[in-house]
């Protein structure tokens, strides 16, 4: 059955159409001369699709149509005008559809970079900003001297003490 299959392709595609080269051509005709079940493929074939568009008469396309297409794709050229075709041009350099992951993972990259650099600095803020009032908290009374009284000195002797 499989090789059935490959030659009911190849009617279908090429064979039908005469577009097979003579050595698959001979192949599929000595595989239709052994097979009753791809022959009657092969016949249904021709006469439903290919039989009923041969009988139709192949009529050149008129010189005066042609020209008018010929104008036309002028006339659209011109109307871009060279603004548009450097537009164009530019687009061609810019959007390449290969590159657009390479570009997507260079952003979130910088995204992601920029997130944890950012958070670096908070917290280098926040420890500079505690270093600074522990040191304007112990500096407030100056240097420790020892005392014969019990007074609590700084505000932190006081809170710990």
């Amino acid at each position: 059955m499989k090789k059935c299959d490959h030659f009911k392709e190849l009617i279908l595609t090429d064979y039908i159409d005469g577009e097979l080269g003579k050595d698959i051509a001979g192949s599929v005709e000595g595989h239709l001369l052994d097979c009753s079940d791809c022959r009657t493929f092969f016949k249904e074939v021709k006469n439903n699709t290919a039989w009923p568009w041969k009988k139709n008469l192949q009529r050149p396309v008129p010189v005066v149509l042609w020209d008018t297409i010929k104008q036309r794709i002028e006339h659209e050229n011109q109307a871009a005008g060279p603004f548009a075709a450097f537009i164009d041009k530019l687009k061609g350099l810019v959007v390449f559809p290969r590159l657009v992951p390479v570009f997507a993972s260079l952003i979130v990259m910088l995204l992601a970079g920029s997130v944890a650099l950012n958070t670096i600095q908070i917290y280098q803020a926040k420890d500079k900003d505690q270093g600074e009032y522990l040191v304007s908290l112990l500096s407030s009374t100056g240097p420790l001297a020892p005392s014969d009284n019990n007074d609590l000195g700084t505000p932190i002797e006081h809170y710990f003490l």
